[in-house]
């Protein structure tokens, strides 16, 4: 995997399977799973950033810790965002990406 040192990497990389649409290039669902990684890109927002979808997010946490909301995530909690509806990390998440040292750190499950 790469962010190409100035960027926060697109979820979608990690997809693992998706369900079509009629319509190319329109997914009607997709199923992503992210593995222990590190982070190591520089001067960036390393959590999700504030986005919309065009489609809607649905979020599970199987196991370990999700970058942008350690806490009040747990294991089997989920989450689910609407269609074009902006979402992002909380306040905490935000406070500690944005103070922290930038440097290499690994996200484990």
């Amino acid at each position: 995997m790469n962010s190409v040192t100035f960027d926060h990497p697109d979820p979608s990389i990690f997809t693992v399977l998706t369900c079509q649409t009629e319509e190319p290039g329109v997914a009607l669902l997709d199923f992503v799973i992210f593995p222990p990684r590190w982070v190591v890109a520089e001067h960036t927002f390393r959590p999700p950033y504030y986005h919309r979808n065009c489609m809607s997010e649905f979020m599970g946490n199987i196991s370990g810790a999700y970058d942008a909301k350690e806490k009040g995530f747990g294991v089997g909690q989920s989450s689910l965002h609407s269609v074009m509806s902006a979402h992002g990390p909380d306040a905490g998440g935000y406070y500690k990406a944005t103070t922290a040292k930038l440097e290499p750190s690994r996200i484990p499950f």
